[in-house]
């Protein structure tokens, strides 16, 4: 279980919508790789809480933006979705 440094966040909107992840809380803006590729979906951190079920914490939303072009991101700053 996710504990206080790296808190539970939900995805909503793009390529990764309803997905959940933990990040640092110092974290507002997520890259993650898109279903198109060479792009990157863009989230941003809201004030919004909610329930996920099958998890026992409050995730906070990151609502998609934007998306940009994948050139120059290192590979390990990106959130990947399972199974790549």
């Amino acid at each position: 279980m996710p504990g206080m440094d790296d808190p539970t966040v939900l995805l909503r909107g793009g390529s990764r919508d309803g997905e959940t992840t933990t990040l640092s809380p110092a974290v507002t803006r997520l890259y993650a790789v898109s279903d198109a590729p060479g792009m990157l979906d863009v989230y941003e951190a809201t004030e919004q809480r909610v329930n996920v079920p099958g998890n026992d914490v409050t995730a906070t939303v990151f609502e998609w933006v934007t998306q940009e072009p994948a050139d120059g991101v290192a590979p390990e700053a990106l959130h990947m979705h399972p199974g790549h």
